[in-house]
This record gives structure tokens, sequence and C-alpha cells, in this order.
């Protein structure tokens, strides 16, 4: 009798294993052949799952957003406001071991989205979502009379990304504050947050 496959959990599963062949060869080095490997699949068994190459690399681009915002969601709980814009930039800086590696993968998708245009607007596509979650944060914000004067919502959300994408880089790529990075980036969040208030 053949085994049930629960479609979502090996999709997955085969995305965990595209995360960890781009993060050691980078987008570049990715072949469907590498992921299959890491997978432990053969490449049909990949192809039905996720489709070709193009496909495995905007859905694993994608799924590396989905999870962080997730992650946002989940270190936010029931927090409203400045603490939840607070607790979302807990979610997508590089400070522990786990949010490394999803940056590292988001570096590398970022690097390749210059030339691959699929990616380039998956990652759009994904700022969209992720610009959606900060609005609300901020309407909730202002609404809790946080918010300092003059605050112009677009602006914050371009300095959040600017910030997270730019340190994420920094820290990854050129080492910086490789030594103590988790508390360089706990103080430029919480300065971050801390210069909106009212």
């Amino acid at each position: 009798m053949p085994r049930l496959v629960d479609h979502g959990v090996r999709r997955a599963e085969l995305l965990a294993a595209a995360w960890r062949v781009v993060r050691a060869r980078g987008v570049e080095g990715t072949t469907t052949r590498a992921i299959a490997d890491e997978a432990g699949c053969s490449l049909s068994v990949l192809a039905h799952f996720l489709g070709g190459k193009d496909d495995i690399l905007v859905a694993a681009q994608k799924a590396v957003y989905d999870r962080i915002v997730e992650r946002a969601f989940r270190i936010g709980g029931d927090l409203f406001g400045l603490a939840a814009l607070r607790a979302a930039l807990d979610a997508v800086l590089p400070i522990d071991e786990e949010r490394a590696a999803d940056a590292h993968v988001n570096v590398a998708f970022a690097g390749a989205a210059l030339s691959h245009p699929l990616l380039a607007e998956s990652r759009r596509e994904s700022h969209r979502a992720i610009r959606v979650h900060l609005m609300n944060c901020l309407r909730e914000a202002r609404r809790l009379h946080e918010l300092r004067p003059g605050v112009a919502d677009e602006a914050v959300i371009d300095d959040f990304i600017i910030l997270v994408e730019g340190s994420t880089l920094l820290s990854l790529v050129d080492g910086w504050a490789e030594e103590g990075r988790a508390e360089r980036l706990t103080r430029l969040a919480d300065g971050f947050v801390n210069q909106l208030r009212e």
C-alpha cells in the first residue's frame, strides 16, 4: 500500500533543503540536483512538489519571508503598537543562530535578485506584506498615543527595512560586530523604537 504523504509537510522539508543549499552554495551555485541530494529525494519528487529551479528559488525566497513574519507574530504574541514593532525587529535581526541562518539565505536571495527578475518581484511582494504588518503596528501605536508628533509612517517603515537589511548585510557579509553582534543589534533596535516615542 503506498505511503500517504502530507503535501504541506513534504513541501516544507524540501524548501528547508533548498535554504541549506542556498546558504552553503549561494543562489548561483544552487542546482536542483543539489537540493534533491540534500533532501534525500529524486529530481522527479522535487519537481512534483516544487517545480523547476526558478519555481523552487521563488518559493524558497517567499518561504523565508513567511517564516520571518510568522516569527514576528510569535514573538509579538499579544503585543500592540511600538512593543509589536520592537518584537518585529527581534524577529528579523540576526541575533541568534536561527535568525542568522534565515538572514544569510535572505542576503543570498537579495544579491541574486539583481539579475533574476522573478526573485526581484518575489522580494518586492514579500516587502509589501511586511509593510502591511508594520503599518498596523504604527496605527496601533498612534491609537495608543505612543508616537511623537510628526512621525511619518511610510518613512518609519522605510527606515525599518533599511536598518534590517543594512545591519544584516554588514553583520553577515562584512563580519561587522561579529563579537557582541546580538548586543549591538539589540541596542540599535531599542534606539530605533525609542526615537519614535512621544
